[in-house]
């Protein structure tokens, strides 16, 4: 069996990966206990930025520690890539909402699901952490 690298990402690399991707999951505890949702999403600096409907369960999140994850993989090779935000959530003034756009460079979240997403949620990154598995593997034949 060949041996596996994991390889720990610098901020850079992990700010870069964030940019490369548009669906992540934003990671919460409420009061049921662990979640995680996957979200449409940009990044506007130091910020990932998501688009909510009014009545969203996410805006409970405003003000509380939350995470935000994305991840890819290639099951075939057995490697790939995962990154992890910690940071606390709030509600973005509409009036900051231009603002964004012209960090995201206009290429701001989509949502998915139909309806009116007119709430904007930005997480601050307090800190930004990554790993990356490569290195072929051969499993062993029986």
């Amino acid at each position: 069996m060949t041996q596996r690298t994991v390889e720990e990402l610098s901020s850079e690399a992990c700010l870069d990966l964030l940019r490369s991707c548009h669906v992540g999951r934003i990671v919460f505890v409420d009061d049921q206990g662990p979640g995680a949702v996957p979200v449409n999403y940009g990044v506007a600096g130091d910020e990932i930025v998501l688009r909510v409907e009014e009545s969203s369960s996410l805006r409970k999140l405003i003000e509380s520690p939350t995470g935000f994850e994305v991840d890819q993989t290639d099951p075939e090779q057995s490697d790939g890539w995962s990154v992890l935000v910690r940071g606390s959530a709030r509600e973005v003034p509409m009036e900051e909402a231009a603002d964004l756009l012209k960090l995201m460079h206009e290429d701001l979240p989509r949502p998915w699901v139909e309806g009116v997403h007119n709430h904007w949620l930005a997480i601050k990154i307090v800190s930004v952490t990554g790993r990356r598995l490569s290195g072929a593997y051969q499993a062993a034949l029986y």
